[in-house]
C-alpha cells in the first residue's frame, strides 16, 4: 500500500505544467479580439490567418515546453521508481536479517549461559593457581634456607678440606725434598762406592763383590736412615690421602643427603654430579693454595 502511494505520489507534479497552460491559452483567447470587425472580407480572413498562425506557434512553444516538462517528470518518476525498489528490497533484507537475529537470540542465550559458565570456572581455577602459587613461593623460602644452611655446612667442611689438602701439601713438598735429599745422597754414595770399587779392585783384585754384599745392608738396606726417612715421608702421604679419600666420600654423602632433601634439586641428585661437586669443593681450595704458595714464592 505504501508502494502504491508513492507511484501515485509523482503526479502530483505534473499540476503546476498543466497551469502554465492557462496563461497561454489566455493570452490566445485575447488575441482572438485584437482583429476588429471590417467591411473587406478578405482584411478580415487575413487577420484571422495570422491569428490563428499565432496560435499554433504559441501551442506548440507551449506544447513542447510541457513536452519538456513532461520528460522530466518521467525521468524523475523513473528514478523514484529505481529508489522506491532498491528501497523494498532493502526493506526486504532487513527483513530477513531481524528474522534470522530472532532465530540466533534463543543461541545466544544458550551460548551466553554457557561462556557465563566458564568464566566461572576459570575464576575457580585462577583462585586454585593463586593458591598453588602461595604455596610454591613458601617451598621455595624452605628452600632457599635449607640451601643458606646446606651452603654454610659445605664452607664450613671445605675449610677442613681445605686445612687436610693444605697439610698434604706440606707432606708432598716434604716427599719432594726427601727425594731430592735421598738422590742426592745415592749420587754422594754411588761417587763414593765407585770410588771405593776402584780402590778395592785395585787393592784385592777379585773381591769387590764381596766387599759389595757386605756394605750394602749399611747403606740401602733396611737400617738405613736415608730410606728410613723416605720410607716416614711416604707414609705420612699415605695417610693423608687416606684422610683425603674419608672426607670426599663423607662430602659426597652430605651433599647428596641434602640434594635429595630439597625437591628441586632431586632430581639432579645422581652419583657423578655429587662426584663432581665433592671434588669441585676439595680441589678449588688446594687449586687457590696452590697459586698463592706459587705466588709466593716465585
Amino acid at each position: 500500500m505504501a508502494v502504491h502511494h508513492l507511484i501515485q505520489f509523482p503526479i502530483l507534479f505534473l499540476i503546476p505544467a498543466l497551469l502554465l497552460l492557462f496563461p497561454s491559452l489566455f493570452a490566445l483567447s485575447v488575441s482572438e479580439t485584437t482583429c476588429l470587425p471590417s467591411h473587406n472580407d478578405d482584411n478580415h480572413i487575413a487577420c484571422e490567418l495570422h491569428q490563428i498562425k499565432l496560435k499554433i506557434s504559441q501551442l506548440e512553444s507551449i506544447l513542447e515546453e510541457f513536452m519538456q516538462n513532461l520528460n522530466q517528470k518521467s525521468l524523475y518518476l523513473k528514478e523514484r521508481e529505481e529508489i522506491i525498489e532498491a528501497m523494498s528490497r532493502k526493506i526486504q533484507s532487513l527483513q530477513s536479517t531481524l528474522d534470522a537475529i530472532k532465530n540466533e537470540s534463543t543461541r545466544a542465550d544458550e551460548r551466553l549461559g554457557a561462556l557465563e559458565e566458564e568464566v566461572r570456572s576459570l575464576w575457580a581455577a585462577s583462585r586454585k593457581i593463586n593458591f598453588d602459587i602461595y604455596n610454591l613461593e613458601s617451598k621455595a623460602q624452605d628452600a632457599e634456607n635449607r640451601l643458606e644452611k646446606v651452603t654454610s655446612q659445605v664452607e664450613k667442611m671445605s675449610d677442613i678440606v681445605t686445612e687436610q689438602w693444605i697439610q698434604i701439601q706440606q707432606l708432598e713438598q716434604a716427599l719432594q725434598i726427601a727425594e731430592m735429599r735421598a738422590l742426592r745422597a745415592r749420587r754422594q754414595v754411588g761417587f763414593t762406592r765407585c770410588t771405593f770399587l776402584k780402590f778395592v779392585n785395585n787393592r784385592f783384585g777379585n773381591h769387590p763383590q764381596n766387599l759389595f754384599s757386605m756394605l750394602d745392608p749399611y747403606v740401602f738396606g733396611k737400617g738405613s736412615s736415608l730410606n728410613s726417612y723416605i720410607s716416614q715421608a711416604l707414609h705420612q702421604l699415605k695417610r693423608g690421602f687416606i684422610v683425603a679419600k674419608k672426607y670426599h666420600h663423607q662430602l659426597q654423602g652430605f651433599i647428596k643427603q641434602e640434594m635429595e632433601r630439597n625437591e628441586f634439586t632431586a632430581a639432579y641428585a645422581n652419583s657423578e654430579l655429587v662426584f663432581f661437586l665433592a671434588s669441585a669443593l676439595i680441589t678449588f681450595p688446594i687449586m687457590g693454595a696452590w697459586v698463592f704458595l706459587s705466588s709466593q714464592f716465585s
